[in-house]
């Protein structure tokens, strides 16, 4: 499994979702890759996905979250 999150810097809820993540992986185990929107590879996502807000949670290439998931539902897709 992987999870990968779509971030800007100047985003207030991309650091409490890219930390709920990284406490979920120690937990269940599964590949993690934060994307910076700014980025070429973050643009590519924006594109691919059609990405218009952050954070984007994809999971196994399929957006699961748009903004902060709730913390329940994202243990949910990842147990």
């Amino acid at each position: 499994m992987k999870v990968q999150v779509v971030y800007t810097k100047s985003c207030v809820y991309c650091p409490s979702t890219k930390a709920l993540w990284k406490e979920l992986q120690k937990k269940h185990k599964f590949d993690y890759e934060e994307i910076d929107a700014a980025t070429p590879k973050g643009q590519e996502m924006v594109q691919k996905f059609s990405i218009m807000s952050v954070p984007t949670t994809i999971i196994d290439g399929k957006v699961e979250f748009i903004g902060m998931p709730n913390r329940a539902k994202a243990e949910e897709k990842v147990s």
